[in-house]
């Protein structure tokens, strides 16, 4: 039984041990069924220690910013059973991500350390705060203006030279690659190879998207990338790409994901298309639709000069006519 602490004036007198011990029985009291804390990922590295990962939780900004150091544990199945609940729902643990962790509370009296222990995890808050945090950004970008800049780009009449972004090894630019092969129309395609997902994604796309918009032999700019989960998809409703697609000199086109899904880049974009292949099909119909313009004014002219020709070769016979009676 550990021993009381000694008053001094009235006020407790503790020994470290003392102390420490104290201050752990108190925590475990208050928080004997656990705690739910919500906050933000901050220092998570991408790949996880062997025993787990460990980062930090934090809430406000500048001299108001709270932060509270985590752990989820890889040896308990703690770390393996949270990062499961959230890929079901499309979703990983990453930096910036707004969470609610389930944490068990301890005290480490051998290094005076508060321990907070992820046990589990609040998935539709996460879903929630992800949804609320696009929308917001969504009206803030509309309130600006930022959704129709690249739209008044006019699109050059027989867009060839295009620039596009995507993995090299994705198969949404394998099939998008296809498509514009089978068109039959010759297109010069320079591709940026980049990531489409995970942290680098985002920076690495608005770096693409910069160096296209400052070449003068591009006609028109494709950003691509096939289908995946709310997570892999979560790059393309970054602020900074969108803004990078708003101040592009060359109309942007999007390819991305699904039937169903629908990016901020899309938002912004010149135009939007639902898959890769239908952003493909989309630039070769732009071409089309100027070779079939030009061969109906062709086949208009041709039909004219047929009309003016017969016109003439009939006036002639009567004129060779009038001649012989005289």
């Amino acid at each position: 039984m550990a021993k009381e602490p000694e008053l001094l004036n009235g006020v407790p007198a503790f020994t470290v041990t003392q102390f420490a011990v104290t201050l752990k029985g108190a925590l475990k009291q208050m928080f004997a069924g656990g705690v739910w804390i919500e906050g933000e990922i901050e220092g998570m590295k991408s790949q996880p220690h062997s025993t787990g990962h460990y980062f930090s939780l934090i809430d406000g900004e500048g001299k108001d910013k709270a932060k509270l150091d985590v752990k989820l544990f890889a040896n308990s199945g703690d770390l393996k059973r949270v990062t499961a609940k959230l890929a079901t729902h499309g979703l990983a643990l990453q930096n910036g991500m707004r969470v609610r962790f389930y944490c068990e509370i301890d005290f480490y009296i051998v290094r005076g350390e508060l321990s907070l222990i992820i046990k589990d995890v609040d998935t539709q808050f996460t879903i929630g705060a992800i949804a609320a945090k696009r929308e917001e950004l969504i009206r803030k970008l509309v309130a600006k203006g930022v959704d129709k800049i690249n739209k008044r780009l006019e699109v050059p009449l027989v867009p060839l030279r295009l620039g596009i972004i995507s993995s090299s090894q994705a198969a949404g630019y394998i099939d998008a690659i296809k498509q514009l092969e089978e068109s039959g129309i010759g297109f010069h395609i320079t591709l940026c190879d980049v990531n489409v997902q995970g942290e680098a994604a985002a920076s690495q796309i608005v770096a693409a998207i910069q160096t296209f918009s400052r070449r003068s032999d591009i006609d028109i700019v494709m950003i691509m990338r096939g289908g995946g989960s709310k997570g892999d998809l979560a790059a393309f409703d970054d602020e900074s790409m969108a803004l990078a697609i708003s101040r592009c000199k060359h109309p942007v086109f999007t390819g991305i994901g699904h039937e169903i899904d629908f990016s901020i880049a899309d938002e912004v974009a010149h135009r939007a298309f639902k898959t890769p292949t239908a952003c493909a099909a989309g630039v070769a119909e732009v071409v089309n639709e100027f070779v079939h313009s030009t061969e109906e004014a062709w086949s208009q002219i041709a039909a004219t000069a047929s009309e003016l020709l017969q016109s003439a070769e009939h006036e002639l016979v009567r004129s060779l006519d009038r001649i012989r009676r005289r």
